[in-house]
């Protein structure tokens, strides 16, 4: 009897165990078959995030020609991301798919303000901040983007609302003591929202909202990059409100880490005397402190090129020839500042009467910087010449001139910066007074790149010469109304049709 209960016993405890092994066999296939589904889940939504991404790439490189189906395919790509996140358990939404998933919705919303669809945007920068509060990079460009929303539909005071929301909880600092450039650069940016006389009440509240935004900084983190980028934004406060004097303070008390003035702090200095207090004098002994002591060599070889521009100022030709020069000598790696010295050489001979030399000069600028602005404006400069003092070669280098800008487009096809090609070629039309091109090749600019400095320009064109040239009143308020539209705030009240 004692032998069957101990049996019994026996069975009893080896059912037992054995239920609870098959217990645990059944929770770790659950566990193990769910933690699989979460994994090829989260594959699976990364997996579409970078392809995502690399479409975004691919349509970045040339905007223009994506068509509305390319970005709907792009943003429907970005909403499978965000429907797989929320796939996953809770628990498994860990920060960096939080992240991921913000970003897909942050793309979201750029993709419909590059359409232009504001309301679109807005509703998906505000999920952003809804759904993804500790995604804090992603937060901070979902405000800013928000902001510059309310500013391009004039709603200036919500816009200053996002703007000051941001710098008030979102810290300046970053990583290893470094500025954040974003925020660093919004104090000024709200300055400058109040230009108007009328508002100068709220100009002076957010010029003291910055003043003390910067000095804060300075003095919290002396002798670093932070006090550094404060010191000269405060400077920048300042000549907002062309205290220039005040400016100078600053940036003459401005070190960096190694307690010594930058290269570029001088620049700057150098330039507030030179270009807005007319001091010739203070302006070349800062230019020349660069020169002996400045270690930074672009910083130098602008103050070089400074130095000449003042005295091509005085008509000091000989001396300012002298000076420019050694830009391209002494500093051969700055291509934009050797174009800017050759092109002031070049009006030097020209204005000496020594046109030879001077056209070699601008032949030099054509092919050695045809993308400078200064290489750009030579082909005009000789034209303009020869229309003035010799008529009968003036054909000949005006089609040199199409020639030359035609080169220039068919190399250059698809670049950002044709719509600057095609504008200047206009300006040919414009020197002979053809009118009838000016306008049909201005009207071209207008259409095929709206929203960008070339179609402005364009139409600014074109309003003068419907205006003043044509005397088009109801064509010249046709342009007027479009520039007003397409380009808001952009004319002044003094530029309007009476």
């Amino acid at each position: 009897m004692e032998r069957s209960k101990v049996i019994h016993k026996i069975y009893s405890e080896k059912s037992f165990f054995l239920i609870l092994l098959l217990l645990a066999i059944g929770f770790f296939c659950v566990t193990s078959c769910s933690n699989q589904k979460d994994i090829t889940l989260r594959y699976k939504m990364e997996k579409s995030f970078y392809t995502s991404e690399r479409m975004r790439g691919i349509l970045s490189i040339n905007l223009k020609a994506a068509t509305p189906e390319d970005f709907k395919k792009l943003i429907q790509s970005y909403q499978e991301v965000i429907g797989l996140s929320s796939l996953l358990p809770k628990t498994s939404l860990v920060q960096d798919i939080s992240d991921i998933a913000s970003l897909a919705q942050l793309r979201i919303g750029e993709l419909y303000m590059l359409q232009k669809n504001l309301d679109s945007a807005k509703v998906s920068f505000e999920k952003v901040l809804e759904n993804y509060p500790y995604s804090i990079p992603q937060n901070k460009t979902a405000l800013l983007s928000l902001g510059q929303i309310y500013e391009r539909r004039n709603q200036k005071e919500k816009a200053v609302g996002i703007y000051h929301r941001l710098l008030e909880n979102y810290p300046p600092v970053i990583k290893n003591r470094l500025p954040d450039l974003t925020l660093f650069s919004l104090p000024n940016h709200l300055l400058q929202l109040f230009s108007a006389k009328e508002e100068k009440p709220q100009r002076d509240t957010e010029f003291d909202f910055a003043r003390k935004y910067y000095q804060n900084l300075i003095s919290s983190y002396p002798n670093t990059q932070v006090s550094l980028a404060a010191s000269l934004n405060l400077a920048r406060s300042f000549q907002l409100l062309d205290l220039w004097k005040e400016s100078l303070d600053i940036l003459e008390n401005t070190k960096d880490s190694t307690g010594q003035t930058p290269g570029p702090v001088f620049l700057q200095i150098g330039n507030i005397y030179f270009d807005e207090l007319k001091d010739e004098k203070n302006a070349l002994i800062t230019f020349g402190r660069i020169l002996e002591s400045s270690a930074d060599s672009s910083s130098q070889a602008e103050a070089q090129m400074k130095i000449g521009m003042i005295y091509f100022q005085k008509k000091d030709y000989s001396k300012a020839r002298e000076e420019l020069s050694k830009v391209k000598k002494f500093f051969p790696g700055v291509g934009r500042l050797i174009a800017t010295s050759q092109y002031l050489i070049a009006q030097i001979y020209q204005n000496t009467g020594e046109w030879d030399r001077a056209l070699n000069e601008y032949d030099w600028l054509k092919i050695n910087y045809p993308l400078t602005s200064e290489g750009l404006e030579a082909p005009l400069r000789i034209a303009a010449y020869y229309q003035m003092e010799d008529k009968g070669l003036a054909k000949e280098y005006f089609e040199k001139g199409e020639r030359h800008y035609d080169e220039l487009l068919n190399k250059y096809k698809d670049k950002p910066f044709v719509p600057l090609i095609e504008f200047q070629k206009s300006k040919l039309y414009l020197l002979q007074k053809d009118w009838e091109n000016a306008v049909s090749t201005l009207q071209k600019i207008a259409g095929k790149y709206p929203g960008t400095d070339a179609g402005l320009n364009a139409l600014l064109y074109l309003w003068r010469i419907y205006k003043v040239e044509l005397k088009d009143e109801t064509k010249s308020n046709e342009i007027f109304a479009r520039i007003k539209s397409d380009y808001p705030g952009i004319i002044s009240d003094t530029l309007k049709p009476k």
